[in-house]
């Protein structure tokens, strides 16, 4: 069954279901894919799980209600989705919650079909042709280098279909995505460095492919960070690359503004709403409507049109990223956060692609005004306590700075620890030149994983390295 089939179906089981209840929606999904992988010891290509399947949500006026089901390729497939809805509503009733209370807005009527289109087709690719480009890659990863003991190249490239239907809505949205990822792992004596890069961006097959100084960058920091010891715990300051502003942009003010945690007491956040929280040099967004980025949408899982939203302006916390729960329980404005990692799992208040704005400030005037500090680079994890507002950012790569200029002295791996407003306000300083990556993807807690990307420019500030 082609998604867009379903329209006259769930518009009908909406109304249906709305005849008992003051609210209910429908989202049907689906994805398909490939990844491909090669490194210095084999070769395979996998297809991706195909996911197919629906999800009814209704509303009582006090509590939110759902029924998933799978299988939509299965011939019986619309009956039983109408026996679901028909059990659902029966579930409200039997449960005695049907009372005037909070109430949804369907938003404005609109039914709409969207996009995003590839260059290049995958599918018009021959998986040979895909398989020497990871070779080529795997390749030119190795190069000869004996210290060289692995080196991987993975491709891999989906698509998400989705539909979304309420009583004033019907839309449509087809999302490609292609990702890249070099990998290699140098040994020497009994050390290991392993070291990655890559990209994935909404689209085709022109995205498959890696510029060669971003190959040649990877293996000459793998090459640094081999033989690289620990420094000295302390507070310096300190000049975070692009991907590392990023991963302090997610851990920072990533959950901690998710609106769901408000409901719980779970954020400090939630007490600092229209306080200054950063130097007033900081902005903060969070825009799945950044142009072929991997965490970029039309339209959230409930319905709400993409726009962007500005967490920090000029050092001001100013609003949370909600779903629709948490924007009708506390009465916030919805933004569009409302995400689910499929049909069958709960939508939260998730990021999409979170990032600091750029400043006035080029990379040398930064790096001029550091006597004595470290270059930070290649982040490789990172986790926060929104309740106490702590942060742990961990990377790969410092480089030392004197007097200005970076020494070619590398440190790793380097641990950033912190109380978030304590570095934010250290910032002194913002690059003119922002840059996202979409390599990551971020869960709930432990699960609940969805994709997601961050970024930023480079960042000027004082930090707790260790």
């Amino acid at each position: 069954m082609i998604l867009k089939d379903l329209r006259p179906l769930l518009a009908n089981l909406v109304a249906e279901m709305e005849k008992t209840v003051p609210y209910a929606a429908a989202l049907a999904q689906e994805s398909e894919g490939e990844r491909l992988w090669v490194d210095s010891r084999e070769s395979r290509a996998e297809a991706l799980e195909r996911q197919q399947g629906v999800v009814l949500t209704v509303f009582t006026g006090r509590i939110f209600l759902e029924y998933a089901l799978s299988g939509l390729s299965d011939p019986d497939f619309c009956s039983r989705l109408s026996q679901g809805a028909q059990a659902l509503v029966k579930t409200a009733v039997d449960a005695g919650v049907l009372e005037p209370g909070l109430t949804i807005d369907p938003g404005t009527p609109l039914t709409r079909d969207f996009a995003v289109f590839p260059v290049v087709d995958p599918a018009e690719i021959a998986l040979p042709d895909k398989m020497a480009d990871l070779v080529n890659l795997r390749d030119q990863l190795q190069s000869g280098d004996p210290q060289v003991v692995n080196a991987t190249a993975v491709y891999s490239q989906l698509v998400s279909r989705e539909l979304f239907v309420n009583r004033a809505r019907s839309l449509y949205q087809e999302l490609p995505r292609v990702q890249i990822v070099a990998q290699i792992v140098l040994r020497q004596d009994q050390r290991t460095a392993r070291l990655h890069t890559g990209h994935c961006y909404q689209g085709g097959y022109e995205h498959a492919h890696l510029a060669p100084e971003k190959i040649d960058r990877l293996r000459e920091d793998a090459r640094r960070i081999l033989s690289a010891p620990r420094l000295t715990p302390g507070t310096y300051d300190c000049l975070f690359s692009p991907d590392f502003a990023g991963i302090f942009a997610h851990e920072a003010f990533g959950h901690g503004t998710e609106a769901d945690l408000f409901l719980q007491h779970r954020s400090r956040g939630q007490d600092y709403l229209g306080q200054p929280v950063a130097s007033p040099l900081v902005d903060l967004f969070d825009s799945p409507v950044l142009p072929g980025q991997a965490g970029s949408f039309f339209f959230d899982h409930e319905g709400q049109l993409a726009s962007a939203t500005q967490i920090i302006r000029q050092g001001i916390l100013t609003r949370p990223i909600t779903d629709l729960h948490s924007a009708v329980r506390l009465g916030l404005p919805r933004s569009a956060n409302g995400r689910r990692e499929s049909f069958a799992r709960k939508a939260y208040a998730r990021m999409t692609n979170t990032y600091f704005g750029p400043g006035p400030h080029t990379f040398a005037e930064m790096l001029a005004d550091i006597e004595f500090g470290y270059f930070l680079d290649h982040p490789s994890n990172g986790m926060e306590d929104p309740k106490g507002w702590g942060i742990q950012l961990e990377g790969l790569y410092a480089e030392e700075i004197r007097q200005g200029q970076l020494t070619s002295r590398v440190y790793s791996p380097v641990i950033v620890t912190g109380y978030v407003p304590d570095l934010l306000r250290s910032i002194t300083m913002v690059g003119n030149k922002l840059e996202i990556t979409g390599l990551g993807t971020c869960g709930k807690g432990h699960k609940e994983w969805v994709k997601v990307s961050d970024g930023g420019p480079y960042l000027r500030l004082q930090a707790r390295l260790g």
